[in-house]
């Protein structure tokens, strides 16, 4: 839509966003056959634009299992509907709170190609990097009172 678009004739970023969480909160509840709640988005990388006139493809899966949480991959790939060429275009990682979950009953993830699985290998490392992240925030947290 060309309300979706910024100046430079692309989707506009906090758009793509809202698709990233709508989508990855899909996947979870999927997952989990329970309420979530978005508790952060660990990155957003931009990789090409996205055109007017583009498809957009939100490709999502579990990446990793916290006690309480999820962490869901989305891979968007865009493609010139003229040509059919495809490219990936951005990935996200978003963290989802498990509303209502025992802690530690979340049901477990098997990756089931190459890239699914690399992807859930690097989740030990990627939760260490956020845990250090939050604790930045709660302490900036405090600052900002």
């Amino acid at each position: 839509m060309p309300t979706d678009l910024n100046t430079g004739g692309t989707l506009y970023g906090p758009r793509l966003f809202e698709i990233a969480d709508h989508s990855s909160g899909t996947c979870a509840i999927r997952h989990t056959r329970g309420r979530v709640a978005t508790i952060s988005c660990d990155s957003l990388s931009f990789l090409k634009p996205i055109n007017q006139g583009d498809f957009l493809t939100a490709t999502t899966f579990i990446s990793g299992i916290g006690n309480t949480s999820v962490e869901v991959f989305t891979k968007f790939t865009k493609e010139a509907p003229m040509t059919g060429e495809t490219e990936l275009a951005a990935f996200c990682f978003l963290t989802f709170k498990c509303k209502g979950t025992e802690p530690g009953k979340i049901p477990a993830i098997i990756g089931e190609s190459l890239e699914e699985k690399k992807i859930i290998e690097g989740y030990e490392a990627r939760r260490q990097i956020n845990k250090i992240r939050q604790q930045n925030n709660k302490d900036l947290k405090e600052i900002l009172k």
